[in-house]
């Protein structure tokens, strides 16, 4: 049996596991020495593929974390924190009827903790839901306090945070994914091409010179496979799961 390449379907990887996969094939053809798989002239134009992705991919890391979206985040994070120490210090004003507000107000932001160190996403749910219970169960206390100013400024930050998000996402994230569609699709074109010569190029010369070659990237590639596999059957039982419980 003549010797082949595994196939893989690079379409099913994720983004950095496709630019993981050709960042690994890119290094084994670099260390085998492309003359010797007598892929020189074909290697340079995977190569500048290859740099094309990359570029693709940090638009995305660009366009996920703009400067406004952090500028964004930081403001809310100081309001809630200027928010929760107001409420911190109030535990001893002189006016009873303040402190005792006060300390029913630390049983809430205790329970919420330190809403600023949590993940993007989470924290303005969280922040959402800390809202509704200061702006209703808890507003006399908030009233009595004085912290009105403090939570209606907490709430436009997160709307202003929230909003820069979705505008994100439908206008400038969904360019950089057309682009980085764009660069995988050419890179796997080529590399499917640089696939088939080497096979073609071992049906004419032999093995030999390619055995080694081809040897390593199979397990690179049966490697990816198996990434995919699993995640296949990771879906397939959650699937089923659904399916018993009804959900």
């Amino acid at each position: 049996m003549i010797m082949s390449i595994t196939r893989i379907k690079l379409n099913q990887l994720r983004n950095n596991e496709h630019f993981q996969f050709h960042t690994e094939v890119k290094g084994l053809i670099a260390d085998t020495n492309p003359a010797v798989i007598k892929l020189e002239n074909q290697f340079p134009a995977y190569v500048a593929l290859y740099q094309d992705e990359d570029t693709a991919l940090k638009r995305i890391v660009k366009n996920s974390f703009s400067t406004l979206r952090v500028d964004a985040d930081l403001a809310r994070d100081r309001t809630f924190s200027g928010l929760a120490a107001a409420s911190s210090a109030a535990l001893n004003h002189f006016d009873p009827t303040v402190e005792e507000a006060a300390r029913r107000l630390k049983i809430v932001f205790d329970t919420y903790g330190n809403v600023a160190r949590l993940p993007l996403n989470e924290e303005t749910a969280a922040i959402t839901n800390l809202l509704q219970e200061l702006k209703g169960k808890y507003a006399p206390e908030i009233q009595t306090v004085g912290l009105g100013g403090w939570v209606d400024q907490l709430a436009a930050d997160n709307t202003a945070y929230s909003d820069l998000v979705k505008s994100g996402r439908d206008e400038d994230a969904e360019r950089t994914e057309i682009v980085v569609k764009e660069a995988r699709n050419a890179i796997d074109k080529t590399y499917r091409q640089l696939v088939e010569r080497v096979e073609a190029l071992i049906v004419v010369e032999g093995e030999a010179a390619f055995a080694e070659f081809v040897r390593k990237l199979n397990l690179i590639v049966d490697k990816y496979n198996l990434t995919l596999a699993q995640r296949k059957g990771i879906s397939e039982a959650n699937a089923k799961k659904k399916e018993k419980t009804g959900e």
